[in-house]
């Protein structure tokens, strides 16, 4: 017996057919919407990262870290801008990325067969190695792994140098004593507390403790602890097309001229700069002449009614009067200005010495007009040289931190100089009324050093 289908019967099941295949549309979108075309259309990308070296940080008021510019140039190349997003739990870069909090992991990441089942990665774009952090005393040099046993290492909480560890008692058939220490300090963390002798040895990435080590040089890092390793970034399993274009992207840009720049920029000038570092700060014909330059200092300084010693002795600190120098995050010249702070005084790479020297003298004094709460001259030129190294942010931060804790706010020695240490401290960087983040320069012995050195050559005239 045929049935026959009515008129009615027919248009509802044509509209049931319609709106199945319409929610399977806004499901396909609702899915692809979670993937790069979500990013593109809110027009950011959110990178889960942390306040490191490697990774994200801010020096002389600009966002810098290698992993940051990558991603910076990515997020340009498809339309969108780039947010921060900055991480203090370990566990929260794979929970915060798999709850769609963030779209990417950076933070120095190595490949491992444990971690490829919690995220995807992209292809990598560098590679390290885990070593050994050390005080550099040859006297008590561990080279030989079998050397750990029962040391103590401190090592991150929740680190994935846990595991490292572990495998390396399995290769010495002894115990090696894990600690860890309150609020998750990360790798630079413990790098300066092995430095200033608070802790003895710890591990990092080799590209990290490089880094590092040029600004803190009684470390010793050439203890290798694992084979080369390859870091790349983390994306969720599900986000396909994000992963297929930052793939593509890296592909392109690790042969590109840009990406040998950008190394140059965080690793390949440290021969060079370990090399000022590392002199010892004597004077050069102190008592007739101090530099090549001395003309251009006074004529820069006359015009703005300066110390042309000053100057001179900053100029000392940054570059040894080098006009060619390079520095760290792309500083350079012999005021070692940076790529974002330089154009907006008319200096280059390429600018003469005297364009070089005036640019100085004129954000010199730009900063030291910025302090003009400060009434003491000699406190005033003191916070104008920590501002000058460490940017102006860090060092309003540190002057928070005295109001905060019974120091005075406008006196730099033995006040705020000695709150500008605690920036390298996670319980105070990550929590108010800190803005700016972890900052691990030398700003204190910087200013020291400076002033000290200008007070001896007005002496000595």
């Amino acid at each position: 017996m045929r049935v026959s289908i009515g008129p009615i019967i027919l248009l509802s099941l044509f509209m049931l057919t319609c709106n199945s295949s319409n929610d399977g549309d806004v499901l396909s979108k609702r899915s692809q919407l979670k993937d790069l075309a979500a990013i593109q259309k809110r027009g950011v990308l959110r990178i889960l990262t942390e306040n490191g070296a490697v990774s994200f940080y801010e020096y002389k008021d600009k966002f810098l870290g290698f992993e940051y510019d990558i991603l910076d140039t990515f997020a340009r190349s498809i339309g969108v801008e780039l947010e921060v997003i900055m991480i203090s739990d370990p566990e929260d870069f794979v929970k915060k990325l798999n709850n769609y909090e963030g779209d990417i992991i950076a933070c120095n990441k190595p490949i491992t067969m444990s971690d490829k089942e919690l995220h995807a990665f992209s292809l990598p774009y560098n590679h390290s190695f885990q070593v050994l952090i050390q005080r550099d005393n040859p006297d008590s040099l561990i080279r030989d792994i079998s050397e750990l046993q029962n040391k103590t290492l401190h090592i991150r909480n929740k680190s994935a140098f846990a595991k490292r560890i572990s495998h390396l008692e399995d290769e010495i058939g002894a115990k090696i004593r894990v600690k860890t220490l309150p609020n998750s300090p990360i790798a630079e963390d413990l790098i300066e507390k092995v430095s200033t002798g608070e802790i003895d040895y710890t591990i990092a990435m080799e590209n990290t403790a490089r880094i590092e080590q040029s600004c803190v040089s009684n470390i010793d890092i050439s203890t290798l602890l694992s084979v080369r390793q390859n870091i790349a970034f983390g994306l969720r399993k599900s986000d396909i097309l994000l992963k297929k274009k930052l793939d593509y992207f890296l592909d392109d840009f690790l042969y590109s001229q840009a990406y040998k720049v950008l190394r140059k920029k965080y690793f390949d000038y440290m021969e060079e700069t370990n090399f000022f570092i590392r002199q010892k700060d004597t004077l050069v014909n102190e008592d007739i002449q101090l530099s090549d330059y001395d003309e251009m200092f006074k004529a820069s300084a006359l015009k703005r009614n300066w110390d042309w010693r000053f100057l001179a002795s900053i100029a000392y600190q940054e570059s040894r009067y080098n006009p060619n120098a390079r520095g760290f995050g792309g500083a350079y010249g012999m005021m070692q200005f940076m790529p974002n702070t330089g154009p907006s005084f008319n200096v280059y790479p390429d600018s003469p010495p005297e364009i070089q020297i005036d640019a100085g003298m004129r954000y010199i004094d730009k900063l030291y007009n910025s302090w003009s709460n400060i009434e003491s001259t000699e406190q005033r030129l003191k916070f104008t040289l920590a501002s000058y190294n460490a940017g102006k942010g860090h060092v309003e931060d540190a002057v928070r931190l005295a109001e905060k804790n019974g120091y005075n706010p406008t006196i730099w020695d033995d006040n705020v100089e000695l709150m500008i240490k605690l920036l390298s401290d996670p319980d105070y960087y990550r929590n108010q009324p800190v803005k700016y983040g972890a900052y691990r320069g030398p700003a204190k012995t910087y200013v020291k050093a400076i002033y000290s050195r200008y007070m001896t050559w007005r002496e000595n005239e």
